[in-house]
């Protein structure tokens, strides 16, 4: 399965493209808190490596997408931009001179997406993967490591939101809005069961799982001194 990471200003503004792509079996991630992490000090997450196409999404403006390009293209991502009209050839080129692989509607059918994304997919052939040994030499157990256990794409999502806000509480419902877009009784029952494989597989690397805190009827905090926080 293909991991596909969507840099966005508002998650619920990628609903739709993100429930074509997981149609086509690819797996979304949707983060805000990665995006401001580049934006805020220019340091990119490791999670990036992870991720062989990058979506720019349509929340970014241009001349932001135009700032974090050169750390992007640093590692051999195909990355692709998010537009709400079809391009000119003109519009086309300039993509590719800013050095993007191409763009994607979220209006694109389920065919278009999936044939525009298999040519993205057949030019990264040649990519070579970051490997493990050097990913854990290189970086403490932390959030890197984290994604070598495979998170699900629910689970990172619960954890880069709870990052994103490190030693604040995030209700409940806020972390279902944040996922589904809606909050019931099954969606509850859900996200404590997200929250828990989150806290064993912490667990099994060695990190205390307590770095994510339950408070219990008011929500979920990662502790501001944790190891998962960001850099």
């Amino acid at each position: 399965m293909v991991r596909v990471l969507v840099l966005t200003k508002n998650i619920l503004a990628e609903e739709v493209i993100t429930k074509k792509l997981q149609h086509l079996n690819y797996e979304v991630f949707c983060s805000t808190s990665i995006l401001e992490e580049l934006q805020s000090n220019g340091h990119m997450s490791e999670l990036v490596n992870y991720f062989p196409i990058i979506i720019i999404g349509e929340t970014i403006s241009s001349y932001e997408m135009e700032i974090m390009l050169p750390k992007l293209k640093k590692h051999g991502q195909r990355i692709l931009r998010e537009m709400d009209h079809p391009l000119s050839e003109d519009e086309k080129g300039q993509l590719l001179n800013h050095g993007l692989s191409g763009y994607v509607q979220s209006n694109d059918s389920i065919e278009s997406l999936r044939e525009n994304l298999a040519e993205v997919m057949a030019s990264y052939q040649n990519h070579e993967p970051v490997e493990v040994e050097a990913c854990l030499e290189e970086e403490p157990r932390g959030i890197s490591a984290i994604t070598l256990i495979n998170l699900s794409t629910l689970e990172l999502q619960v954890l880069e939101k709870l990052r994103s806000k490190p030693g604040e509480i995030i209700s409940r419902d806020e972390l279902c809005m944040t996922l589904w877009g809606n909050v019931s009784q099954s969606r509850l029952a859900q996200l404590s069961s997200l929250v828990k494989n989150i806290k064993l597989k912490l667990e099994i690397l060695e990190i205390d799982k307590e770095v994510i805190q339950t408070i219990w009827g008011k929500g979920y905090r990662v502790m501001q001194d944790s190891i998962v926080q960001n850099k």
